[in-house]
């Protein structure tokens, strides 16, 4: 069984390890993280520190995932006591007077955590939870008033988190008047003889807590209404499958299975008659049963909804029976809560072509990628012309270049996409590699300049 504690710039990488040896260290968490870890039940995940702002947190789903799959999950300190709050009712596990803070309603606002980091993960503002607990130690110790330690607290809150320090908070107090410029010296001078940590002491205690198992606090999982586990209700959403299928056991030099299956969906002639039998196979009766049941009759769809499906030669030449196949499987599209949609390797099963080359592909993709970013910041994939990528998926897919939207939306809509916007947009990530195989050889491709300047 494992142990994965992320944390930074809280604890240092050396106390966890004189804390709790057999750690995994990892970065703050961010969005993602919990799928790529190789998780197994009975593993236990700790989160002190969280990315958030400039990057995508860490889910709630994500967690649910993980608890799910009966892995521990410890919260305390900072991004962590704000998730071991919200979702302690599922079974995650908070620790620390910043959790019991959240989970009572003392502290409510997520930025009571927030910090500024440089690029190195160095602290560059205090968090004013922190500040809060350093003021009320002094007002403790006899030092300030409470009516002062409050009047500083609330003009440390009203500060932007990034701007949050003792220095910003003087300033402040100078301003403010009342006495506030005195009290805010005498806390400043407190705080340094007695120095104190909210946010590290929390991490200590849940460190030394997963250092002996028998001092995790009990999990108090709440039963729905009606009775049952959370397990049981529909928590899976399809952001729940993306994410998984985008990030599942995908660590560094791994290719994520979703861009796997999105190359086969772009570029695989092959892939639209698979996606064709998989949704059969689901739909798990007979078209003309389940047109019946769902009250599905072509006859009765008026113009604009025909013209939606089927393109004009479609409607007129294919027999009902094709009909109802087209639009129920271009209608069974991406919706990843439904379980046609693959989220992993094993749910595609026979949906992906496990031998047609894609993986070399999609490498190559993410590497002629990585070196145009490399070569300049502002060329990247977002920034790529839609138009250029609309006419080289119309090539690929052998359609004519002036053919008509509902033509480009059932070709799209027969791979699986939304739409054939949906599939410009994801053909964004396969584009340069695709563009330049036939142009430039392999090694030159690998440069940031050839591939630069074709963007």
């Amino acid at each position: 069984m494992s142990v994965h504690v992320f944390a930074g710039p809280t604890v240092t990488a050396a106390r966890i390890q004189q804390l709790l040896p057999a750690a995994a260290i990892h970065p703050p968490i961010q969005h993602g993280d919990l799928f790529r870890l190789p998780l197994h039940p009975g593993d236990t995940v700790l989160i002190l520190d969280g990315l958030w702002h400039h990057s995508a947190p860490v889910r709630h789903k994500e967690i649910l995932a993980a608890l799910d799959e009966n892995i521990t999950v410890v919260g305390a300190s900072s991004m962590g006591a704000l998730r071991a709050a919200e979702l302690h009712p599922y079974g995650m596990i908070g620790i620390g007077q910043i959790y019991r803070d959240y989970r009572s309603g003392i502290l409510d606002a997520d930025d009571e955590v927030a910090l500024a980091q440089g690029p190195d993960g160095q602290a560059l503002s205090e968090p004013l939870v922190n500040l809060r607990a350093q003021l009320h130690r002094a007002a403790d110790a006899g030092q300030i008033t409470r009516a002062h330690a409050q009047a500083l607290t609330a003009l440390a809150r009203a500060l932007p988190y990034p701007r949050r320090s003792w220095k910003a908070l003087g300033h402040a107090a100078a301003a403010a008047g009342a006495g506030l410029p005195e009290a805010h010296a005498r806390a400043d001078t407190h705080r340094r003889e007695h120095p104190w940590d909210q946010k590290l002491q929390d991490a200590q205690d849940a460190l030394a807590a997963l250092s002996d198992s028998t001092a995790l606090p009990e999990t108090a999982v709440q039963t729905p209404e009606g009775g049952g586990s959370w397990r049981t209700e529909l928590w899976r959403t399809s952001f729940v499958r993306h994410w998984s299928a985008a990030y599942r056991g995908c660590g560094p030099g791994c290719l994520p299975f979703l861009a796997l299956l999105q190359h086969q969906q772009l570029y695989d002639p092959a892939f639209a008659d698979r996606w064709r039998t998989r949704i059969l196979a689901h739909l798990g009766q007979p078209v003309e049963d389940l047109a019946l049941r769902i009250g599905l009759d072509p006859a009765n769809l008026d113009p604009g909804q025909l013209a939606h499906w089927l393109t004009p030669a479609e409607q007129h030449l294919l027999d009902r029976h094709e009909i109802l196949i087209r639009i129920l499987v271009r209608s069974a599209r991406l919706d990843g809560a439904w379980t046609a949609w693959p989220s992993s390797r094993k749910e595609a099963g026979p949906l992906l072509d496990h031998d047609s080359g894609t993986e070399a592909a999609v490498a190559d993709a993410l590497t002629v990628n990585a070196a145009v970013e490399a070569a300049d910041i502002r060329h990247t994939v977002d920034h790529l012309d839609p138009a250029r990528i609309a006419a080289h998926l119309l090539n690929t897919w052998q359609l004519p270049a002036d053919a008509k939207r509902v033509t480009r939306d059932a070709a799209a809509r027969d791979r699986a996409f939304r739409d054939f916007a949906a599939a410009v947009d994801t053909a964004r990530n396969f584009y340069l590699a695709a563009v330049t195989s036939s142009r430039a050889p392999a090694a030159e491709r690998s440069t940031g300049a050839s591939a630069s300047a074709r963007i």
